[in-house]
């Protein structure tokens, strides 16, 4: 019996990583959102100092992150543990300059 969702996943094929590689996937997408996000914050901080060198410097450094997740991609495991242990980094760095 076809259902709608099955219609759907009939058409997707099979991955080409593996679940460990789309798990560690998954994991640097989010280190890289939770990056963006701790540059928003500060973004919003520097605005309202007024600060708009900051503020372009700031923005300039998140759109290269969000950049990076659109580059990012499950095949390339040795791309996704390097981005991981990067916003791991970027993160603690980010968080004391709060």
């Amino acid at each position: 019996m076809v259902t709608e969702q099955n219609a759907v996943l009939a058409d997707m094929g099979t991955a080409s990583w593996s679940a460990e590689d789309g798990t560690a996937y998954e994991v640097a997408l989010e280190g890289i959102s939770h990056v963006v996000g701790a540059y928003s914050g500060l973004i919003a901080r520097a605005k309202k100092a007024g600060d708009i060198g900051r503020v372009a410097e700031l923005a300039a450094a998140q759109g290269a992150w969000a950049a990076r997740r659109k580059s990012l991609i499950p095949e390339d495991r040795a791309g996704v543990d390097t981005v991981t242990g990067e916003s791991a980094q970027m993160l603690k760095q980010l968080r004391g300059a709060r």
